[in-house]
C-alpha cells in the first residue's frame, strides 16, 4: 500500500509501540506452545509480531508496503516475510494455527474484505483463530495520518458475524480496547 510507503519513517517513531498488546496477549494465552501465526499487514513489525515471536510463536509475515516490508525484515531477519497484498497471498490450506490482522482489514474493500477473510478460514487449522480489528459499524469514511489519506471500510459487528459464519468460522468475541480499536476474535470450526 503506498499510503503507508508514504509514512513509514513517522509511523516508526510516532506509533505506540504497545498498542494493541493487552488485547494480543490475552488472545495468544489460547494458542498451542509454538504456534505457527500469520501476521497480516504485519508492517514494520512492532508491536505485533515483536510481542507474538517474544512469545515463542512461529510467525510468518505479510504486508503490501514495500518500505514497512524492508524494515521489518531489518528488524527480524530471520522471520519469513513477504511483501505483497492481501487479497493476492497464497498459503496452504490449515497451514496456521493462528492469523492476526491489526489494523489492515479497513483498507480493503467491501468484496477484498469478505474474500480474504475466507482465505483466512482455508488457511487456518481446524479450531485456529482469528484476530483481527476494524469498525463495528457498517461503513465507510476517510481519515489521514501524518498528512497522508486513508480510506477505511468495515462490514460492522453483524456483517463481520454472517461472514464469519459463511466461512466457517464462528465470532468468539469482540470488544472496544482502551485505545478504541474494535477488535474481533473468531475460531475456525473443527
Amino acid at each position: 500500500m503506498r499510503e503507508y510507503d508514504q509514512i513509514a519513517e513517522w509511523y516508526a517513531t510516532a506509533r505506540d509501540p504497545e498498542v494493541g498488546i493487552p488485547e494480543l496477549a490475552d488472545f495468544a494465552r489460547g494458542l498451542p506452545p509454538h504456534a505457527r501465526v500469520l501476521d497480516l499487514g504485519c508492517g514494520n513489525g512492532i508491536p505485533i509480531s515483536r510481542f507474538l515471536l517474544q512469545e515463542g510463536f512461529d510467525v510468518v509475515a505479510l504486508d503490501s508496503s514495500l518500505e514497512m516490508i524492508e524494515r521489518y525484515r531489518a528488524a527480524f531477519p530471520s522471520v519469513p516475510a513477504r511483501c505483497g497484498r492481501i487479497q493476492d497471498a497464497h498459503f496452504a490450506a490449515e497451514s496456521f494455527d493462528a492469523v492476526v490482522a491489526w489494523g489492515v482489514l479497513f483498507h480493503l474493500s467491501e468484496d477484498d474484505q469478505r474474500a480474504v477473510v475466507r482465505q483466512v478460514s482455508d488457511w487456518l487449522k481446524p479450531g485456529g483463530q482469528f484476530f483481527f480489528t476494524s469498525g463495528d459499524v457498517q461503513g465507510s469514511k476517510q481519515g489521514e495520518m501524518n498528512g497522508v489519506a486513508f480510506h477505511y471500510v468495515s462490514l460492522g459487528a453483524d456483517g463481520y458475524r454472517e461472514l464469519l459464519e459463511r466461512s466457517g468460522m464462528e465470532l468468539k468475541t469482540h470488544f472496544n480496547d482502551p485505545g478504541d480499536n474494535h477488535v474481533y476474535v473468531a475460531e475456525k470450526v473443527a
